[in-house]
């Protein structure tokens, strides 16, 4: 009897194992057919049928860039004076470089120093483009100023290059449009619909007396722009050198910003006697462990659509990782979390700033602070961030508030399937060979924010390849992008 019922259940056990095993091998069979299938399903590498167009060189052009950066238009932060004297001074310059732009556009004046251009176009009732640049600069600290190869504000032209700061944010830009629009001008040239050409003054901190302002203007005077083209994407080949082609990334949504302060009140005293823990202390470590913690991560839309595009272009196994993205997408977070650029693309951002205690060197300090720059993923908010530090730091002591002076939730996206980014992608494959297009995700925030809530397509690309120096040492811009960026402004004018 013993015998049968252990021969009975050694039998049982067999017949599920087969079971079992039949069932896992199906299973498998089914996963592999499922990302075979998805693999194949992944569009093809693009090929343009566009063809690219011959660069010109234009005279004077590197010149002009030069001398827009020689003058230090800074903005220096939200409630610190701007030097109104360089402003002036730039507004100089555009008069005299640019004389058919002021003599045959409208000129309107915000706040003294941001500009709004009207041409009007053929067809006045056909919705206007927008196109935006800005023409302050963040500062350079002066204990980095002897690490610049040329002086910081020299506009020093060196061979094939413009050096300075501005060059590539985004005084390049600005003289870009300017220049494309004065020669257009001075070929009699008429835009098909009415162009808005905006220069903000104060873009590097918010755009608050600027952009906010004109674009409160064009909402006042109910134009719903059809296009509004800023700053923001540009040619990569550095991070996709697999992929053995350039990348022009155009923005089609920002990222949000938020600025939160920490702040640690405890009696101080005397140097000499200190307590076990100081306001420094647990500042210190707040700020350690708000760091070493990451709020949830999240592919938004257009950064699926980049890893889309890209991953067409790579091996087959890379293609099967991004075309199952039900199944890998874990593994290509973690990848992604290993570079500060991609990792920006699926996180919310944030890290100190600034950090202010003490007044004396044997003074413990009653106050420390430290002030957080958060930049938001869409679907998250500036109160999930403002939860996740305290939450995160869970320290009483620790108060935690975030500011409402600079302040911007995560922008609404512009559809790929947009005319508008259509026209625009065509344009890319015209002036950069052999390019892939893609949208993506702003991982900084631009003017063209404020434009967001009342026009359809909003896109942010400059045809800058590879930029220098971008807010910190050594920026520069080649005179080849500088040529490029006016071929490419020149047939966003033309479009119709």
């Amino acid at each position: 009897m013993f015998a049968f019922s252990y021969l009975q259940i050694n039998i049982n056990f067999q017949v599920m194992l087969k079971r079992f095993l039949y069932l896992l091998l199906l299973s498998i069979l089914v996963v592999v057919g499922i990302v075979l299938f998805n693999t194949f399903q992944l569009p093809k590498e693009q090929v343009s049928a566009e063809k690219a167009i011959s660069i010109p060189s234009y005279d004077s052009a590197a010149e002009h860039l030069s001398e827009a950066i020689q003058l230090k238009t800074i903005s220096f932060g939200d409630t610190l004076a701007i030097d109104t004297a360089e402003f002036t001074k730039f507004k100089g310059f555009m008069e005299t470089t640019y004389p058919l732009m002021h003599q045959k556009l409208t000129r309107q004046i915000f706040n003294q120093f941001s500009y709004v251009f009207t041409w009007k176009g053929k067809d006045t009732t056909a919705a206007p483009y927008v196109l935006m640049a800005h023409l302050d600069v963040v500062p350079v600290e002066a204990v980095a100023e002897s690490k610049w190869t040329y002086p910081s504000f020299s506009g020093k032209i060196i061979q094939d290059t413009i050096w300075g700061r501005g060059a590539v944010d985004d005084k390049g830009a600005a003289i870009g449009i300017m220049e494309a629009v004065e020669r257009l001008l001075g070929e009699g040239f008429v835009p098909e619909q009415t162009i808005y050409l905006t220069f903000g003054h104060d873009e590097e901190i918010a755009g608050k007396r600027g952009a906010n302002v004109f674009s409160k203007w064009f909402k006042d005077n109910n134009i719903r722009p059809a296009f509004v083209l800023d700053e923001g994407g540009q040619i990569d080949t550095e991070r996709f050198k697999s992929l053995g082609r350039p990348v022009a990334v155009i923005g089609t949504g920002e990222k949000g910003f938020v600025n939160i302060d920490l702040t640690v009140e405890l009696p101080g005293g005397h140097s000499s006697m200190p307590e076990k823990e100081t306001a420094i202390d647990i500042l210190n470590n707040s700020i350690v462990i708000a760091r070493a913690n990451q709020m949830p991560a999240s592919i938004t839309p257009p950064v699926q659509e980049l890893l889309n595009r890209t991953g067409a272009a790579e091996s087959f196994l890379k293609r099967a990782v991004i075309a199952n993205m039900w199944l890998f997408k874990g593994a290509v977070i973690s990848q992604m979390e290993q570079n500060k650029q991609t990792n920006a693309l699926v996180h919310t951002t944030l890290v100190p700033t600034i950090v202010k205690a003490g007044i004396k060197d044997n003074v413990i300090p009653s106050i420390a602070k430290a002030t957080f720059n958060s930049r938001i993923l869409p679907g998250q908010t500036s109160d999930d961030v403002v939860n996740f530090v305290k939450t995160t730091i869970n320290d009483d002591r620790v108060t935690v508030k975030k500011q409402t002076i600079s302040l911007m939730e995560p922008s609404s996206t512009t559809a790929i399937s947009n005319p508008t980014y259509k026209q625009l992608e065509s344009i890319v494959y015209q002036v950069v060979p052999n390019v892939l297009v893609s949208p993506y995700l702003m991982i900084g925030a631009t003017d063209s924010r404020y434009f967001r809530g009342f026009s359809d397509a909003v896109l942010n690309f400059t045809p800058m390849q590879d930029a220098k120096g971008f807010h910190g040492i050594d920026e520069r811009i080649g005179i080849s992008d500088l040529n490029r960026m006016i071929a490419f402004y020149t047939l966003v004018l033309r479009l119709k």
